[in-house]
C-alpha cells in the first residue's frame, strides 16, 4: 500500500468514527448527564466516556496494532503502536454538559517520531490525518498531510484578512487561575485593536473555524495534545500558522502548552501586540 493509499484509509476510518461518535453525542444530548470532576474546573461526563469507547473500539477493530493518546484515562488502551490516534471525544465538555451547542469530536492519526522518557513533558509526532466533527451543524472538517483541508468535501482556506482592525480573534480561558489571569492580562493589549473577540469554549472547533476563515486567530495558554492535534494539521493545510504565544515553534506538552493559531497574515502583527511591541 502506498503512502497516499494509507493516508486515505486512515482518513476514511477516522471520518466514519468521528461521525458515529458525534451521532451518539447528539442522540443523548437531552438526557440527564452524569458529571464528575477530574480536577479543579475540569469535568468529565458519561457522554465523554461513551464517545471515547466508541471511537477507540472502532479504530482498534480496523488497526489492532495502533496505539492511543486520549483525554479520558483508559488503562486498557495500548499506548504505543505503529500509529498513535490522538482523541478528544468531546472537545467542549462544559458546553455539552450545559446543552450549549458548541462542541465537537476531535480525532488525529500521527506517526510517533521519538520515545521521550516517561517523565518528559514533551511529545513529538508527525501528524498524518486530522478530523473534527461538529454534530450540531453536521460539519466535518478534515485534512491529510500534504493533501489540503476540507469541510464536508469542499476545500477550505484561512481568511485573506491582513488588517488587525478587522480581525475576529478567539480566545479561551484556562481552568488554572494563574494561566487564566495571564490571558486576561493580555486582553487589553489587543481588545481595542481588533474588530472583536470571541470565547467559544472549544479549542478544536474554534481552530477549525480559523482554517475555514470564520475567525482570523485563536489563542490559548493551556492546550493538551488531544486539544490541538487534529486542529493543527487542519489549520496548517488550510494555509494557516501556529506558534507559541511568544512566536516560537509549537511544542506539544503532556501538561499543556500555549498556542496561537492564525490565518498567517495577521500572525506577526498580533504577536507584536501580545508581546508589547505595537
Amino acid at each position: 500500500m502506498s503512502d497516499k493509499e494509507f493516508l486515505s484509509v486512515l482518513l476514511e476510518v477516522g471520518q466514519e468514527t468521528a461521525v458515529s461518535a458525534g451521532r451518539l453525542l447528539r442522540d443523548i444530548w437531552s438526557q440527564p448527564r452524569q458529571i464528575s470532576e477530574k480536577a479543579y474546573r475540569d469535568i468529565v461526563t458519561d457522554a465523554d466516556v461513551a464517545a471515547q469507547k466508541l471511537i477507540t473500539d472502532n479504530i482498534s477493530r480496523h488497526f489492532p496494532d495502533h496505539g492511543f493518546l486520549t483525554e479520558e484515562s483508559d488503562i486498557a488502551l495500548a499506548k504505543n503502536g505503529r500509529i498513535i490516534w490522538i482523541i478528544d471525544p468531546v472537545d467542549g465538555t462544559t458546553n455539552y454538559s450545559r446543552q450549549q451547542p458548541n462542541y465537537c469530536v476531535s480525532i488525529a492519526a500521527a506517526l510517533p517520531l521519538s520515545s521521550p522518557p516517561p517523565a518528559s513533558d514533551t511529545i513529538t509526532f508527525d501528524l498524518l490525518v486530522g478530523i473534527i466533527y461538529d454534530p450540531v451543524r453536521d460539519e466535518l472538517f478534515y485534512a491529510t498531510k500534504g493533501g489540503g483541508s476540507y469541510l464536508n468535501g469542499k476545500p477550505i482556506s484561512v481568511s485573506p484578512l491582513e488588517e488587525l482592525a478587522y480581525a475576529v480573534i478567539a480566545i479561551d480561558l484556562s481552568r488554572n487561575r494563574q494561566t487564566r489571569r495571564s490571558t486576561l492580562e493580555l486582553l487589553p493589549r489587543f481588545a481595542d485593536e481588533v474588530m472583536t473577540t470571541r470565547i467559544v469554549g472549544t479549542a478544536a472547533l474554534t481552530m477549525a473555524w480559523v482554517a475555514a476563515g470564520r475567525a482570523d486567530a485563536y489563542m490559548n495558554f493551556n492546550l493538551k495534545p488531544w486539544d490541538i492535534a487534529a486542529a493543527e494539521i487542519i489549520v496548517r493545510e488550510a494555509g494557516g500558522t501556529l506558534t507559541t504565544i511568544d512566536g516560537q515553534p509549537l511544542v506539544w506538552r503532556r501538561n499543556g502548552g500555549d498556542c496561537l493559531a492564525s490565518n498567517g497574515r495577521i500572525h506577526q502583527p498580533f504577536l507584536s501586540l501580545l508581546n508589547g511591541h505595537p
